[in-house]
């Protein structure tokens, strides 16, 4: 399953049977007593194809992956369909790995990474026949490295597919670092630059609070993105829908000094696809100055999310020193270039990570068909009010 100024940027054409091999792939997990638990991917996809042996916990699994998109907790496929399970040894470690993962997670003081455990249909041909649905989940390492990947049959049996052309048999995707990952990173990259004072407490107040920052206001001015179409978020097939979210950075004092957000896009799934999410990007009482940046990104597995939002932080700091007397329009462009030099060196090779990126947005300008930099992305933005209640 791997946004407007700068986007966070993933296998042979047959498939053939082959001998089953030894390697899997690792993960690590902290359980309560904070032990290093050892989860082997290949061992995940074993006892999950072993549940779905049996024709009821299949057809509820299956119901669960039609009905509801990008994806579906495993831990939740686990508890609805426990009545179903025709082997208690498969199933409890498979719902004791789902909701260690889940826990950690969304533990107090963040994980140094995130691996929830999802579940995700490719059928691209809409079968209502799965009879000879196979089983995958990403390989590790670098993604433009992918050649081809394993699948398993019914039967445990290996199956070789093209890791960037999508096959046209049916397959349920193990994944780890989706849809659901996303949203615990982009909670904590949000909690870290409100830690480090490039953000204010906007995201981290209930309604009830807005609400009364909002009180004696005659409204909340912000910037909507009522469109938006990608010409190629660079998604292997296996990675399923694409992860995009957006960095919006803009100046908010006199002193230069930087407002930065991470804002989730969560419906932005396909390429050449268009979205209407009337979704909002800018508040514009963040910032002194009436215009904003916006960068897209796509959701990188193998870069850690705390060491991206250190060196986004340390990037932009390194210049507030030397521009708080530089004119603010000026020191706009520097804050997002800043952004762009913090990543590391291979995210300008590896494509799946920057998508493209949208400078100096004015608050009161619409935008139509308006292309990004990289013209890899088209929007459409609007100034957008927001009432009090």
């Amino acid at each position: 399953m791997k946004t407007l100024q700068f986007l966070f940027r993933g296998l042979l054409t047959s498939m053939i049977f082959v001998s089953c091999n030894n390697e899997s792939s690792e993960i690590v997990v902290q359980d309560e007593q904070q032990n290093s638990v050892s989860i082997d991917k290949k061992e995940i996809a074993f006892n999950f194809i072993t549940l779905m042996k049996n024709d009821a916990f299949k057809k509820e699994t299956l119901d669960a992956l039609n009905n509801q998109k990008p994806s579906v907790l495993l831990s939740k496929i686990l508890k609805k369909s426990a009545s179903y399970v025709n082997d208690e040894k498969a199933y409890q470690k498979l719902l004791k790995q789902s909701t260690s993962l889940e826990k950690k997670a969304s533990s107090k003081k963040a994980p140094e990474k995130i691996e929830i455990l999802e579940v995700w249909l490719h059928n691209p041909q809409k079968r209502k026949n799965l009879s000879n649905v196979l089983f995958a989940f990403s390989p590790d390492g670098d993604e433009n490295n992918w050649e081809h990947l394993v699948a398993y049959t019914l039967d445990k049996k290996e199956v070789i597919l093209d890791a960037r052309k999508a096959p046209h048999r049916p397959v349920i995707v193990i994944e780890t670092n989706g849809y659901e990952a996303l949203k615990k990173e982009v909670y904590y990259m949000n909690k870290y630059l409100r830690e480090e004072g490039v953000q204010n407490q906007r995201f981290n107040k209930n309604d009830l609070e807005l609400n009364k920052m909002l009180s004696g206001k005659n409204a909340l001015e912000t910037t909507k993105l009522d469109k938006i179409r990608l010409n190629n978020d660079e998604e292997p097939w296996i990675s399923g829908a694409a992860e995009i979210y957006a960095i919006t950075s803009g100046i908010k004092d006199d002193g230069n000094k930087p407002e930065i957000k991470v804002i989730p896009m969560y419906y932005l799934d396909h390429d050449e696809t268009d979205y209407y999410p009337n979704q909002i990007l800018l508040f514009w009482d963040d910032y002194k100055y009436q215009a904003a940046n916006i960068q897209l990104f796509e959701k990188d597995d193998n870069i850690n999310y705390k060491n991206l939002v250190t060196t986004i932080v340390n990037g932009v700091f390194q210049i507030v020193g030397t521009v708080s007397t530089q004119p603010w329009i000026g020191v706009l462009g520097q804050v997002a270039g800043a952004i762009i030099q913090a990543m590391p060196n291979d995210w300008y090779t590896n494509n799946d990570d920057y998508v493209d990126s949208f400078y100096t947005i004015e608050k009161y300008k619409a935008y139509q068909n308006y292309c990004g930099a990289r013209k890899n992305a088209t929007v459409d933005l609007s100034p957008f009010y927001v009432s009090p209640n």
